[in-house]
């Protein structure tokens, strides 16, 4: 496996179920490092390290090895991982060069505005590829790589392309599933300042709450659904609560 993000964690767990040995490779100094707090990275550092996954983290690769078939990854300084298979999970480029080549505004993807329309005349973008200003990222322009944003954006660009124009104001979420753990995020962690463990991390039952200024903005939830869809209601309404009551896991989040 190259990279330590969602699609490397999942898929070197669906191997291991399979009995296959995995190397994960990650060039950054933690697992999924660009979408989660270090709490969560140690936890699914270990977790992937007690089911056998060899993590190999602050790791380069030169170049992956093999004529007809992948013989292995060279990393550098000169090691080669031997490997019957390769996937690479390292994030995407938006390809919007057409786009932009027709005089499309934008940097990383392309820009659209609330209805997904973009600056040229009934061109619109969705997905991916499609760098909006989301109002739980605090106004940035940002791009959302989940199933959930494709979705959400496509049902604003249907109602605006069919005269019946709704803003896209989707609250984010996403999941993951890996061996028995069920992640559940909401919100976007971007710009947090503190964070609050609620819960027990040992028992393998908890969430990590992301604060900005002391306002919850976001949650990733570890086998605690409860605390995923109580959570939601607390960012939706700007809730400001005090970290040591929300570290509480004795009184539930609907009671703040």
């Amino acid at each position: 496996m190259i990279g330590g993000g969602y699609i490397g964690l999942e898929s070197a767990a669906a191997l291991r179920k399979l009995g296959k040995q995995v190397v994960l490779i990650e060039a950054l100094d933690r697992v999924l490092a660009r979408v989660a707090g270090p709490e969560i990275s140690d936890f699914y550092a270990a977790e992937h390290r007690a089911h056998g996954v060899e993590l190999r983290l602050g790791a380069m690769v030169e170049r992956i090895e093999g004529d007809a078939r992948v013989s292995g990854v060279r990393l550098r300084g000169g090691e080669v991982i031997p490997a019957e298979l390769v996937i690479v999970g390292i994030g995407i480029e938006a390809a919007v060069v057409p786009l932009l080549a027709a005089g499309a505004e934008g940097a990383n993807g392309v820009d659209v505005d609330a209805f997904c329309r973009t600056s040229l005349p009934d061109v619109y973008g969705v997905g991916d590829c499609a760098a909006h200003e989301n109002r739980w990222a605090g106004g940035l322009r940002i791009r959302l790589e989940s199933v959930q944003n494709a979705h959400d954006l496509a049902s604003t660009a249907a109602k605006a392309i069919m005269g019946a124009p709704e803003p896209y104001l989707a609250m984010p979420w996403f999941w993951s599933n890996q061996y028995d753990l069920r992640l559940q995020t909401v919100g976007l962690s971007l710009g947090y300042d503190s964070t609050v463990v609620r819960g027990r991390v040992e028992e393998r039952s908890f969430s990590l709450l992301y604060l900005l200024e002391g306002r919850l903005i976001a949650l990733d939830c570890v086998n605690s659904t409860r605390d995923y869809v109580r959570g939601r209601r607390l960012i939706e309404s700007g809730a400001v609560v005090a970290a040591e009551r929300l570290a509480d896991a004795s009184v539930p989040l609907k009671e703040m």
